[in-house]
């Protein structure tokens, strides 16, 4: 089975298997991320949305206008603490009797946006004017409402999100919900960051060992490999200096003539006395 198979990396000629998370890691990191960020995009949504209405500024985002609801006066229709969603109003013309607008007016000498619904129409000198009233109010809003001061028609609203907006604007709330999240989500990325580093230290020591391992084993391969070339041409040398040797004994040997015996005949004569 090909290494391509087997899904294990080649890195200058050295398997490096990759280690896979458990399935219980993948559920962990996974849950700790979604968590994490939804909670740092909520915190900063909901930061950007309280501080731009207590700055005086309308918040918008993505075209939708968000307000968290301060008094109970359009219950049963808007709860005290809900948020409402409300998209920009581009003509004022298109607006009629009945809907639920926010607007901006003067509360206790404090400009303010209010959301009220309109209960008439009336146009002074070519500019729309708009008489309100809070669905659990009795009377109208003694304050005419200019077309200039509209800044959104009622589109939505969500249950009790308001109170978080203003939970945001103390400074415990601002605390917990935006610094102690980005913190842990800071704070986690980088022990994940040294994890993946501290990981790819090893396997980067692990392929240079194997590397080092690679090449004394082909210098030691290259040596036996010289020590059996020498020993050969040695095992050759000798074999070669034998073979001389026998060639030269033979010859020296057929060069020197042989000895014949001595026969009876021809011994010495022994000398006789008398």
């Amino acid at each position: 089975m090909s290494n391509k198979e087997n899904n294990i990396p080649m890195v200058d000629g050295v398997e490096e298997p990759v280690k896979k998370p458990t399935t219980t890691q993948k559920v962990i990191g996974t849950i700790i991320n979604v968590v994490l960020v939804v909670a740092i995009v909520l915190a900063v949504l909901a930061t950007y949305v309280s501080f731009s209405t207590q700055s005086g500024n309308v918040p918008a985002v993505f075209g939708l206008r968000l307000y968290s609801v301060q008094t109970s006066s359009m219950e049963p229709t808007l709860m005290k603490g809900d948020l409402v969603i409300s998209t920009a109003v581009k003509d004022p013309k298109t607006l009629q009797r009945g809907d639920i607008i926010t607007y901006w007016t003067v509360i206790d000498n404090e400009r303010v946006l209010n959301t009220h619904r309109i209960v008439e129409i009336s146009e002074v000198s070519g500019s729309l004017g708009f008489t309100t009233k809070g669905d659990n109010n009795s009377t109208n809003d003694a304050q005419y409402v200019h077309q200039r001061d509209v800044v959104g028609k009622y589109s939505a609203r969500v249950d009790g999100v308001g109170k978080v907006f203003d939970y945001l604007q103390t400074s415990t709330g601002f605390l917990l919900v935006v610094v102690i999240p980005v913190l842990i989500f800071l704070l986690y990325q980088l022990v994940q960051f040294f994890r993946v580093l501290f990981e790819y230290q090893n396997v980067k020591n692990r392929i240079k060992f194997e590397q080092e391992r690679g090449r004394t084993e082909d210098m030691l391969e290259e040596k036996e490999a010289d020590l059996a070339a020498e020993r050969e041409r040695l095992e050759a040398e000798m074999r070669e200096k034998i073979r001389a040797e026998l060639l030269a004994e033979q010859a020296a040997a057929a060069e020197t003539p042989a000895e014949t015996p001595e026969t009876p005949d021809e011994a010495p004569a022994e000398e006789t006395e008398g």
